[in-house]
């Protein structure tokens, strides 16, 4: 009963807040007070010619047309942020954080550690009344409200409903390379594995690598190959809403054991734990490799790199021959954890952070997130759209599309992800297939939405994740590499991990996952 009037006071609040009056608020600012922001540093800023935000003419134009003065921190990872929140005297006015990946705990983490502030509907209809105006909808309100009823961030990325670019990482194919030996794109994990053993007798070296040390474990997290045993992902996922988590089911077993044999047969690197993005990219250019997983940007940053003749596609999210397509794959929610904006406990003006906020969601801020300075990095064409110009396009310094467009933009930063811009973004119309291809999946049926846990069961939590995850990934390298025998040491595997906690950790998940399907609005 306690959890039906929760979702019904919440979906009552929802309603009068969508009822009430939204205040103006009015660009440039009357202020002189400068705020503090700390975040990590978008390295694809590089690609612009630029090591700081600070000095990219977006985020310029953004401090100069709200009238916001801002100090600006950025981090190299959100390891470093962390460390650096956690000894701070002062906490920044405001800190953006994924803090599902770095921070313990996730969200309920940041909150209980007593970070941030909560975010009241009325700040927003005042302070931010463009972004609330936007994002006060179930399928938005479902991602950003908490299982206590309350938010406590304002969001980072938000995509358009039913955007395919939310799919934004997946398999990237050399098409040259299929063509050589007379192959289509795989779809089927038997198709994969034919083709990388047709790669390796063609001459590629090693056909199969990731973009960092990184991604073969978020390739196995995020589905890429597991549908086709039976498995949405090697990480947690939800069917009919029973939680689950793959590295602990027995399907697991199968993922393992095939992907000991690409490691076996030198389908994929043995440096794979190692390999920076440099290399794998090196290899993917000139021809060492013939397929990697990597984010959908590389498809046109790597462009420039290739061999003559040489030519990149998206691939297929692998599946058996009998599913029609993927159970799972990479997804960003619809409003995603990439900088998810807090204000701090210690912040002493509320109301500024969040006028500097809103401006992004208005409809000239909105159009400088997405693109950019008018006149300068784009113009608008004939059928009313914007159009990057040459500056992005065609770099008289040789910088990147990519990295141009994030510099003179704000797209790393919170904002909608306009589905005009995302297409202005990637002109390779071998990254719009990709799209389309990746998201040609189930994913949505299977993913679970709140990813942390109730406070009361935080503490606890904590200390059972937090060993046994170190163990998973442990012994996941174990298994590939075959330090540890699958046939062996699975077993006990499993054994270890329910002897760590992990059958507990299953029913404090099940809780969570029970306390926020009751709480979901469906209208």
């Amino acid at each position: 009963m306690k959890k039906k009037v929760f979702s019904i006071l919440l979906a009552l609040c929802l309603v009068l807040s969508a009822c009430s009056a939204l205040a103006d608020v009015s660009y440039p600012l009357e202020n002189t007070t400068t705020i503090t922001i700390w975040r990590i540093l978008d390295g694809s800023i590089a690609d612009g010619g630029y090591t700081t935000s600070m000095d990219t003419p977006g985020f310029k134009a953004w401090c100069e047309r709200t009238g916001v003065q801002v100090e600006l921190k950025e981090f190299a990872d959100g390891t470093s942020l962390v460390l650096a929140l956690n000894g701070a005297t002062t906490l920044p006015d405001m800190f953006m954080l994924h803090a599902a990946n770095y921070y313990n705990g996730g969200i309920s983490g940041v909150i209980s550690d007593g970070l941030t502030i909560e975010i009241e509907p009325s700040m927003l209809e005042q302070y931010a009344p463009d972004y609330w105006a936007y994002i006060n909808k179930p399928i938005y309100m479902n991602e950003i409200t908490q299982l206590d009823g309350k938010m406590y961030y304002l969001a980072g990325h938000i995509f358009e409903e039913n955007s395919p670019y939310r799919f934004w990482r997946g398999l990237i194919w050399r098409q040259d390379i299929l063509d050589a030996i007379g192959r289509d794109v795989p779809q089927t994990i038997d198709e994969f594995y034919d083709t990388l053993v047709a790669m390796k007798e063609y001459g590629v070296e090693t056909p199969f690598v990731f973009q960092n040390k990184n991604y073969l474990r978020e390739c196995l997290a995020t589905g890429e190959l597991t549908s086709a045993f039976g498995l949405p992902n090697a990480a947690e996922y939800q069917i009919d809403g029973v939680w689950h988590y793959g590295a602990y089911e027995p399907e697991y077993k199968d993922l393992l054991t095939f992907m000991n044999k690409l490691y076996n047969e030198g389908l994929i690197s043995v440096d794979y734990l190692s390999m920076e993005e440099a290399t794998s990219r090196a290899m993917l250019c000139n021809g060492q490799a013939g397929v990697m997983y990597a984010n959908n940007s590389r498809l046109s940053t790597y462009v420039a790199s290739l061999t003559e003749g040489a030519s990149l596609s998206g691939g297929y999210v692998i599946h058996s021959a009998d599913q029609e397509h993927a159970m799972y794959s990479f997804a960003d929610p619809m409003t995603t954890s990439d900088d998810i904006t807090y204000i701090s406990a210690d912040c002493k003006n509320v109301e500024l952070c969040m006028e500097f906020y809103n401006y992004l969601f208005t409809e000239e801020g909105n159009m400088l997130r997405n693109y950019g300075i008018l006149d300068e990095s784009y113009t608008i064409g004939e059928d009313g759209k914007p159009v990057y110009t040459e500056l992005i396009t065609n770099n008289p310094d040789g910088h990147s599309l990519d990295g141009m467009a994030r510099s003179y933009a704000l797209i790393n930063w919170p904002g909608i992800h306009a589905n005009d811009q995302l297409a202005l973004r990637h002109p390779e119309k071998s990254q719009i297939v990709a799209y389309e291809r990746w998201s040609d999946t189930d994913h949505d049926k299977y993913v679970v939405i709140h990813t942390s846990v109730l406070d009361e069961y935080l503490d606890e939590y904590t200390d059972l994740w937090t060993d046994i995850n170190l163990y998973i990934d442990e012994c996941r390298a174990k298994f590939i590499s075959g330090e540890m025998s699958i046939e062996n040491d699975f077993d006990t595997y499993l054994a270890t991990l329910k002897s760590m906690g992990m059958d507990r950790v299953y029913e404090i998940k099940q809780i969570t996952l029970d306390a926020h399907n009751a709480a979901t609005i469906t209208e």
